[in-house]
């Protein structure tokens, strides 16, 4: 079996080959720029290749390593006109290096005493040359970054699709399961004799429910007060079944946040199907903001007994919240309360 290693190796082995190639090829295409019709002899391809290949790929390599470096500190997304100034000083910081590099290296080559016009010289010479260079270099290197993101682009906004996808998924699953459904309709026939005009109420919120799910289903984010009406539904559903025993406390300002469709929903759920609810034990539930633009679900602490879960339904708003905040999804529990925290988004 072929391990990453041999892998990578056998990329390198022809890789590293054809870079040398290229960088002679560069350095001694941008010396006829510079000759400007001058004959090229063999000496001076010598020369061009070797400054090619040393300060050449000094530069792509010191290059990279800074756009990697600066990819993690300032994002294009995030920070473009710092990272657009940032960058522009530091690739011409680090050209006049690799310039002054280039003309000690050639004197050294040549044997040639290092004065004052001779650094002049030689230095203008270079200067023109790794004017090039970082003309070329950065064109094709931008070239390449730009299709890299837009396929890692891609990419993402299909594993996106595939997440939203499970998750609308895994609540109309919860949705129309038997359970839910022999629960909701004994709900509705107890009430269509004994309080018919709750019964029509009970309707309509069902109604609602389904029908945000269903209008949600391509949106990436909702506005915070539609998803909190549409929980105010869900809970209305739920209340009917456990009366008093189920208490559910709303204290948010939706102000202009959003959130991921049917996120704080699923929260709620999957609070009330692992806890025990009965006379003996009702359950809470807090729905609260933070000053931190956090929004959080919490309980008390009363397992129901069987009612483990695989958990994949929070692991699921935790990979669709990665697609637009480093915020994290955070999970508390001790012995007397459970809560879930999800980021508020903006514009």
């Amino acid at each position: 079996m072929i391990t990453g290693k041999q892998i990578q190796l056998k990329k390198l082995i022809w890789q590293v080959p054809a870079f040398i190639l290229l960088l002679i090829v560069l350095g001694n295409v941008t010396m006829l720029v510079v000759l400007k019709g001058d004959k090229l002899t063999g000496q001076m391809f010598l020369y061009g290749s070797i400054n090619s290949v040393l300060v050449g790929g000094s530069f792509a390599l010191g290059l990279s390593l800074m756009v990697n470096i600066l990819d993690r500190k300032l994002p294009w997304l995030h920070f473009p006109l710092k990272r657009l100034i940032i960058q522009f000083f530091v690739t011409i910081g680090f050209s006049l290096v690799l310039i002054v590099a280039a003309i000690l290296l050639t004197g050294f080559f040549w044997q040639q005493k290092i004065t004052s016009n001779y650094f002049l010289e030689t230095g203008y010479f270079m200067t023109k040359i790794t004017f090039i260079f970082v003309f070329a270099g950065s064109l094709i290197s931008n070239a390449v970054l730009f299709f890299k993101n837009w396929k890692e682009a891609a990419v993402q906004q299909e594993k996106l699709k595939r997440i939203q996808l499970n998750l609308q998924y895994e609540t109309l699953k919860s949705q129309v399961s038997p359970h839910f459904l022999f629960n909701t309709l004994n709900s509705l026939t107890s009430l269509i004799s004994t309080n018919p005009e709750k019964a029509i109420d009970f309707v309509k919120k069902l109604s609602d429910v389904y029908r945000y799910v269903l209008d949600q289903k391509d949106h990436e984010l909702v506005d915070l007060a539609s998803e909190l009406k549409f929980v105010e539904s869900y809970v209305f559903l739920q209340k009917i079944r456990f009366e008093t025993n189920l208490d559910v406390q709303i204290n948010v300002n939706p102000k202009n946040f959003k959130v991921i469709p049917l996120s704080v929903q699923m929260l709620v759920e999957n609070a009330i199907k692992h806890s025990e609810i009965s006379d003996r034990k009702p359950l809470q539930l807090l729905i609260y903001t933070t000053d931190d633009q956090c929004l959080i679900v919490e309980n008390q602490l009363q397992k129901k007994t069987g009612s483990e879960g695989s958990g994949s339904g929070i692991q699921n708003i935790r990979e669709r919240y990665e697609f637009f905040t480093n915020k994290k999804v955070v999970i508390f529990e001790n012995l007397e309360k459970y809560q879930v925290s999800i980021p508020l988004l903006t514009d």
